[in-house]
Formats: structure tokens, sequence, C-alpha cells
């Protein structure tokens, strides 16, 4: 049954191919359309690759990786034309929350145990896909992703404040005995500098020229742009990415030996890191699908409606793309709010326009890595903060409370579980202590005690998560 389910998929994906490739490959319109949305998201997702990849834990590198052959992967074999797979924020914090956890907390093999996750992750997804499991994530509450994602998006922030400062990792001792943190450790007046015009022009350019769409795309390029150039004219004393190794990836299998940790914990950070990367894309795909195709100055429609989004296939896809990410040494991936709306807004016509991106990113690993030498750390954590503080929903979850106290209350309490449990760690048996990761546990554990029948409200805020998610 399961290599039925296999062939199936396959079948699907050559009728996919045959649907849209003879038509964007002979018309020069549809092929210009994926030319021009593949270079929009290949600007974007260079320098965001490499600020997820330090959220994650690992060198920026790393994150180009994730960027290459995972992208077109997930484009090919999914069922949307618009979904944009690679590095996000929160499958990043995911991963070096995990990575910290399996290795106890030894950086050097972060990147050893993000590969293994990668590929656990990816054969999970593919799994699920392949015994058509997908419509699983339909019933996931979304009053509790809405209280995790919150808390989740606040923890990222936080955590990046270091760059802003121009500081080391700063660790939870450090914030209590930050005087003597200090000492040592000076913040760096250009790091601030750098991050506040960082953060006003992509602030300028994403939210004040909204007329200029393309324009107000690229805020994070224009960033990384006027970042590298400001180090290259002026004195700057705040720490740069610094050298980035040339070439492609080595393609090989994770090196499953090396692994010493818990299996159980390995199983339960696989399973969340699969469900929350996978709720991104499955939300983003679905939503782009129902969007009305635009029509030209005579009122006809530019191209036919998408195929509709199948959560089957798009796990399939997106198990694929992780499993792809892995053999190339790189970390979980999943699909973006971000590039994905921007695919869309390009006026992608097939996911021709992901392997565009793909080529790009392969581009300049190969030759254009020693321009990223000068790019700031704080114009990376900048990045990432820019892209998450619009996820940290209070507001929605207030509103909630107020009209299904039940479904709020949830929330609210997944909220600060989630942000309370890393503090505390709490040791739950030997060697295996609470943190990011047991919010959602709780908080889908008190969904099913409280046992709220919000359906229809869940509904509505998830149509809400999806609209007001772009930034991502």
């Amino acid at each position: 049954m399961l290599i039925i389910n296999f062939l199936i998929h396959i079948r699907t994906i050559i009728f996919n191919f045959n649907n849209w490739l003879p038509e964007v490959i002979t018309s020069k319109n549809y092929l210009t359309r994926d030319v021009i949305a593949g270079a929009t998201i290949a600007m974007i997702i260079i320098p965001q690759s490499m600020a997820y990849a330090t959220l994650a834990d690992v060198e920026p590198v790393y994150g180009l990786y994730a960027a290459l052959l995972p992208v077109a992967i997930a484009s090919l074999f999914g069922s949307s034309r618009y979904l944009a797979t690679g590095p996000v924020a929160m499958v990043c914090l995911l991963t070096a929350v995990a990575a910290e956890s399996l290795t106890g907390g030894n950086r050097e093999f972060y990147i050893v145990y993000a590969v293994i996750l990668a590929f656990s992750v990816g054969a999970f997804q593919i799994l699920l896909s392949i015994t058509k499991t997908g419509k699983v994530f339909d019933k996931i509450p979304e009053h509790v992703l809405l209280g995790f994602t919150s808390a989740a998006a606040l923890i990222i922030s936080f955590s990046q404040l270091s760059k802003v400062f121009g500081l080391p990792r700063v660790g939870l001792e450090d914030v209590f005995n930050y005087d003597i943190f200090l000492q040592s450790n000076p913040i760096n007046s250009e790091s601030i500098f750098i991050s506040f015009l960082i953060l006003t022009l992509m602030y300028v350019i994403k939210y004040r020229f909204t007329k200029y769409l393309t324009f107000s795309n690229l805020a994070v390029f224009f960033a990384v742009v006027v970042s590298i150039s400001f180090v290259n004219l002026f004195t700057y004393s705040g720490p740069i990415v610094g050298f980035i190794p040339e070439g492609l990836p080595k393609i090989s299998l994770p090196d499953f030996d090396v692994f010493s940790s818990s299996i159980p914990m390995l199983i339960i950070h696989t399973l969340i890191i699969a469900f929350v990367g996978f709720m991104e894309a499955i939300a983003i795909a679905k939503q782009l699908h129902v969007k009305k195709p635009p029509k030209d100055s005579k009122g006809v429609e530019l191209y036919k409606n998408p195929t509709p989004v199948d959560s089957n296939q798009e796990l399939f896809g997106q198990g694929l793309s992780n499993m792809t990410s892995s053999i190339s040494g790189s970390f979980p991936v999943s699909g973006s709010f971000s590039r994905s709306a921007v695919n869309e807004a390009s006026g992608a016509y097939s996911g021709l326009s992901s392997v565009i991106t793909m080529i790009i990113v392969g581009l300049t690993l190969l030759y254009a890595t020693p321009l990223l030498y000068n790019l700031p750390q704080a114009t990376l954590g900048i990045i990432v903060i820019f892209a998450v503080v619009p996820l940290v929903r209070i507001k929605e979850m207030r509103e909630l409370l107020k009209n299904d106290k039940r479904s709020g209350f949830v929330s609210v309490l997944t909220f600060l579980s989630t942000i309370i449990f890393p503090l505390v760690s709490i040791e739950i048996f030997e060697g295996v202590h609470t943190h990011i990761w047991t919010g959602i546990i709780f908080g889908f554990l008190l969904h099913l005690f409280v046992s709220s029948d919000g359906t229809d409200d869940d509904r509505s805020l998830g149509e809400e998560h999806n609209n007001e998610n772009q930034v991502r």
C-alpha cells in the first residue's frame, strides 16, 4: 500500500510537470515572470538564510546550503505553484533548541545533529504523506499555535539583541550578572548605530513604498547592500560575518554513527519540527491558492487557477526538501510566509521560479561569498527581529480570550508556558529538561483537557493569522 501511494505521488508530480512545464518554456511571458520572481526571491533568501542560520546556532554558510537544493525540490515535488521553501525563523529556533538538547550544549556538534534532524523530519513527513495522514494537520488547534508562535517570536527577538549590541552570545546567567558580563564584553556603539540605521531603512522601504511592490519586497536586500557599503566606507568595530567558504555543498548522507543522544528526545524534536514547520507551509500554500489570478486591461485572467493544494502531496514535497537539506549538510527547512507572498506578488507562474532562485543562490556560493565578508552581525540580527516581531500577536490573544474564553485561556497559557519552561528548565527525566518545545505540548494537552468546541473561531483566527503574517 505504501508503495502504491508513493507511486501516486510520483504520478501527480508528472501530471503537474506536464501541466505547466510546456507552457512556461514556450511562452516568453510566463518564462519572464518566473525569472523575475525567482531572482527577486533570491535577493531576499540569501541574506535571510544567513540570518536564520545564526538563529539555528550554526555558521551562516549552512543557511545558504539550505537555500539551494531544498528550494527547488519542494516546488517541483509539492502541489503549490507559489510556496517558497527554505530556512524560516520558527524552525531554525526549534532546531537550535533540539541541537542544544541532543548534544548537551556541545556547540561543536550542533550542525551534525541539525543535519540528522533534517533527515528525520523529512523521512517522517514523507511517511505521513504516503500513508495519507496529511489531513491531521487540519485538526491542530489554531489557538495553541497562536500562543506558541507568539511566545517563540518573542524569544527569537530577545535572542538577537546580543547582535544588536555587538555582544557575544548572552546566557541567562549573564543577564542576572550583567555588570560582570559587560565589564569583559562592553556594548559596541557602532553595532547599535548600524542596527538602528538598518531597522529604519527596512521599515521605510517595506511600509512606506507600498506603491512600488518590487522595491518594497527587497527591503532585506537593500539592508544588506547598505550595511556592507557602510562597513567598507567607514571604520566599523562591530562583529561581522567574516569568511564564508566558497563552493557548493558536498552531497552525502548524514553520519548517523556520531549520534549518541537519546532516541526518544530525537523523536520528540522530530515530531515538533515536522508539525510546526508543515503548519507554516500548508497555511500559506492554501491562502495563496484561493487568490484569484490577476486580469489584463481587457479583464482576461492572465493565467488559469493553480491546481488545488493537496496536503499529502505538499507533505511529500516538504519531506523531500528536508531530506535534500540533510544530504546537503544543512538543517530543517519549511515554507516561508514572506517569500511565498513575494513569489506570488512578483507574478510567478510555476515552480520554475524556485529553480531560478536555486541557480542564483548556487552562483552566489560559487563566486560571490567574498562580497558578504563585511556584512555586520547586527544586520543579521535586525533581519530576524524585523521578520518575527509581527508574529507576537498579543492583541489577537486578548480578543480571543474575550470572544472565546476556553480557547483564549488555552492560547494564553500556551504563550506563558512556552516562555516559562525554558527559564525554569525542569528536569523531566535524567538529562532531559523542559524548553520551548514543552510549551506547545503543554498547550495541546491543555486543549484536549479543556475540550474547546470553538471550531469556527479557530478557522477565522487561522485565516487572520495567514493574512497578518506576510512578513514572515
